[in-house]
């Protein structure tokens, strides 16, 4: 069949060919990638020239800075210090959570000597360098310095002998009365620094004369200006001649009242009647030798005190003295200095000053 006439169809071709790059084009295009890229590789290459190396002034420079930076934000935390030095500082800071809970401990150090290492070290752990090759590390420490005095520390000395005389030059007996007493008086030789002192016992040499009824008044008196037993009695204590033997021996008495003694005044000891018999004892003396024998006839009305002869006793007691403690130097901690210089160029040192904030105290040298 024929198509008709009135349907005339015109059937175009829409693929076309692509134009591509010609030789000419192509060589032209890596001419100029070459050039390219020779360009970026020498601007690379001059910035890496440009980077600090290793042993540069700059880096150095940097590196100072870092640690000097390093040092000070942990030192401004700082709650007490232990060691300062020139070129050593141990200090703590409150708990950040490293490690066991408490405190932790730090330590930078320096050598002194030129080229080695500033360290660090953290709770007693292994020293970890820091930064090598150091010329200059310098702490310096504006402190806040206090002398603490404090008042005088009375001192009571152990039981001690104060004061004796026992010799056997020419042995006397006294045979005490209702009238006829005995007494001694003693003044114990004192440290120069002795603001008191006190009687704790005394002993003598009695023995039982007669019936054994009689009571003796063992007496501790303050003397007269004279030496002589005063009317003052600072305790007494009773002897019951039924406890003493035939024979003479030690009697000993204790005292707890005789205290707070002036060391500028001595004591009598006063062997007195207590209960009348007509003879209460028998007292040994030394009629050859010592001092300071008391001897009364009637019952204590008059008292004569013998320069030369001495009853045989023994008297124990203590003595107070005072000292004055030790000042105490107490620092704290208001800022630290910090210089740090790493490598031989001047230029690299770098210093600070980092302002602590809880004023530390310095509890170490």
């Amino acid at each position: 069949m024929r198509p008709s006439g009135n349907n005339n169809t015109v059937v175009r071709n829409t693929n076309a060919h692509s134009r591509g790059f010609s030789l000419v084009e192509l060589v032209l295009s890596m001419a100029v990638m070459t050039i390219v890229m020779a360009g970026t590789a020498s601007v690379v290459l001059l910035a890496s020239h440009a980077l600090p190396s290793a042993e540069s002034p700059a880096r150095a420079l940097a590196q100072s800075s870092d640690v000097v930076g390093e040092i000070a934000g942990e030192l401004l935390y700082a709650t007490s210090i232990t060691e300062k030095s020139a070129t050593a500082v141990t200090f703590t800071v409150a708990d950040r959570g490293h490690g066991d809970p408490g405190p932790e401990t730090i330590r930078y150090a320096w050598s002194g000597t030129t080229g080695h290492a500033l360290t660090r070290q953290y709770n007693g752990e292994t020293v970890l360098t820091v930064v090598e090759d150091v010329r200059e590390f310098a702490l310096t420490y504006d402190l806040t310095v206090v002398t603490e005095e404090f008042p005088p520390v009375e001192n009571e000395s152990a039981e001690t002998l104060l004061v004796s005389h026992d010799t056997s030059v020419a042995l006397t007996d006294l045979s005490l009365t209702d009238k006829n007493w005995i007494g001694q008086y003693f003044f114990p030789p004192l440290p120069a620094d002795a603001i008191a002192w006190n009687v704790t016992r005394v002993k003598f040499m009695a023995r039982i004369e007669g019936a054994a009824k009689g009571i003796t008044a063992v007496q501790l008196r303050l003397p007269t200006a004279g030496n002589l037993p005063g009317s003052t009695v600072l305790e007494e204590v009773l002897m019951y001649e039924s406890a003493l033997d035939p024979s003479y021996l030690w009697e000993e008495f204790s005292f707890a009242s005789a205290s707070g003694l002036s060391p500028t005044q001595g004591l009598c000891l006063v062997l007195a009647m207590n209960k009348k018999d007509t003879h209460l004892a028998d007292v040994q003396y030394d009629s050859g030798a010592g001092s300071g024998l008391l001897l009364t006839t009637n019952g204590g009305g008059s008292w004569t005190n013998y320069g030369s002869m001495s009853m045989l006793y023994y008297v124990y007691g203590t003595v107070t003295t005072t000292s004055l403690p030790d000042p105490v130097t107490r620092q704290w901690v208001r800022s630290v200095g910090i210089t740090l210089r790493v490598g031989p160029a001047p230029s690299t040192r770098v210093e600070t000053a980092v302002q602590v904030l809880n004023m530390p105290e310095v509890t170490g040298s």
